[in-house]
């Protein structure tokens, strides 16, 4: 009885441990399809290198392997070779491949302060403190001056402005200028945020040299983001001549009406 027990307890471990070796075998993993979406050179190479460190996992358990990993091996990468890319999706497919997506985060403006570029991307997230607003796609950040404060900067999440309601407003400013102009990058050569005696003005340069100039950008004026669309309006009506001197300055009185090209300079004081 006892030996017919010992068989039994056998055969069963032999059955589990093919069963074990057979699983393993069939649940490994063989595949990782990662879709990268770059545009710098910088990127890309971080992208294959990102590649070469999953594909160290091939033939490794497709049970254990947890998605978390991914985003390990990207945040080191990134970290590794000064580079931005996200992790959009991490999906496993039973029984061995696994799905990555991940595209590159774009550097767009330049918060100037301290000394200090303060560099996000389009929606204000700080990508990194730089010493200068050079861009790692190449050229420079549109540099944003004035009266910005920030008590916070952590790369990776938001970056904090004292003057949270203005900053807000000018990231939905510059995205407005974004779709109207068919991008920004290239089309200012400034942006100002100016404080006199107790006003709040907007100064957007052209790099032809013409200038839109916003007056009274209090976060109560909710009239502001339609006279910047006016602005633009004008901007496209100017030949090239025009785009070259003067400024647009739409009316507070009608904020949907399309500014004059003024031919001088702002007078700041007046």
């Amino acid at each position: 009885m006892k030996s017919k027990k010992m068989v039994i307890g056998y055969a069963i471990a032999i059955f589990l441990l093919v069963f074990v070796i057979t699983f393993n075998s069939v649940c490994s993993i063989t595949q990782f399809d990662v879709r990268f979406d770059t545009g710098s050179a910088g990127a890309s190479a971080s992208a294959e290198k990102v590649q070469d460190r999953l594909d160290a996992y091939l033939k490794k358990s497709y049970l254990f392997f947890s998605e978390e990993k991914v985003y390990g091996i990207v945040a080191d990468v990134c970290k590794e070779d000064g580079t931005y890319l996200k992790v959009l999706s991490v999906k496993k497919h039973f029984p061995n491949k696994v799905s990555v997506r991940v595209e590159e985060e774009y550097e767009s403006y330049a918060f100037s302060a301290g000394g200090q570029y303060y560099v996000t991307d389009a929606d204000g997230k700080l990508l990194k403190v730089k010493d200068s607003a050079a861009s790692n796609i190449g050229g420079e950040n549109i540099v944003i001056s004035g009266a910005f404060t920030f008590s916070s900067a952590e790369a990776g999440t938001a970056l904090i402005c004292d003057q949270e309601e203005t900053f807000s407003l000018l990231l939905r400013l510059l995205s407005a200028a974004d779709i109207a102009l068919g991008g920004v990058r290239g089309r200012f050569s400034a942006v100002e945020y100016i404080v006199r005696s107790g006003t709040e003005f907007f100064r957007f340069a052209f790099t032809e040299g013409v200038e839109i100039w916003l007056t009274n950008v209090g976060a109560e004026n909710n009239e502001t983001e339609a006279r910047f669309a006016a602005a633009l309006t004008a901007y496209a009506g100017l030949s090239d001549a025009e785009k070259t001197y003067g400024y647009l300055m739409p009316s507070g009185s009608d904020p949907d009406a399309v500014p004059e090209h003024n031919p001088g300079e702002y007078d700041l004081a007046g």
